[in-house]
């Protein structure tokens, strides 16, 4: 029996030892997308008319919708930030820093999503994202997205179609500095959304 036990007891230790190991790992890293720190933009004159602006749901390319971070890693090929998920639905970060950063950059706008209730939208923002890729090895964030804007005409009328494309440095190899170059490039397109506003005429009023 004392030398059963004694073959026992080997094996016994290779099961703590992995457990430890285990309990040592670290967890995983939850990401979110950082405040852009800048000042807020001056509200509008007291005396300004009202404007609304319906901010359509953001279209993002399919293989950027997952819990995994990911990164392009060459032409054809993505890769996975080790350990790095996001802490919410990434098309769900990216509208909201979107719509904080048009608010900064439409003073005077009230912003809302695609049904505005009661409120009747002066134009309507589309914006579809064909590429949002961290290029790891060079540290640069590539983007190209479509800005589309409507008016509130019956049915909605399209205005404006700009194609732009966005080279965002990164400032470290970390997930963290990955979300950092998104937030920026939001900032990037609320300003063209801003500019194509400002170059439109009011919408005549039936």
């Amino acid at each position: 029996m004392r030398n059963r036990h004694r073959g026992i007891s080997p094996a016994l230790c290779a099961i703590a030892l992995a457990f430890a190991g285990c309990a040592t790992t670290s967890p995983p890293l939850l990401l979110t997308l950082p405040r852009m720190d800048v000042a807020m933009a001056a509200p509008a004159p007291p005396m300004a008319p009202p404007r609304v602006l319906a901010v359509r749901r953001i279209v993002m390319p399919e293989y950027l919708l997952a819990r995994r971070v990911r990164y392009r890693a060459d032409d054809s090929t993505l890769a996975e930030w080790p350990d790095a998920y996001w802490s919410e639905r990434i098309e769900v970060a990216v509208t909201r820093e979107l719509h904080d950063a048009l608010r900064r950059h439409l003073p005077g706008w009230t912003l809302c999503e695609t049904s505005c209730g009661e409120r009747s939208p002066a134009y309507a923002l589309e914006v579809r994202w064909d590429r949002m890729d961290l290029v790891r090895s060079e540290r640069r964030l590539d983007a190209r997205a479509r800005l589309l804007l409507w008016s509130d005409d019956r049915p909605p009328r399209l205005v404006s179609a700009e194609e732009r494309a966005w080279s965002i440095p990164v400032d470290a190899d970390t997930p963290q500095s990955h979300a950092r170059a998104i937030t920026m490039l939001l900032d990037r397109v609320a300003t063209e959304a801003a500019r194509a506003l400002a170059s439109q005429s009011p919408p005549a009023r039936k």
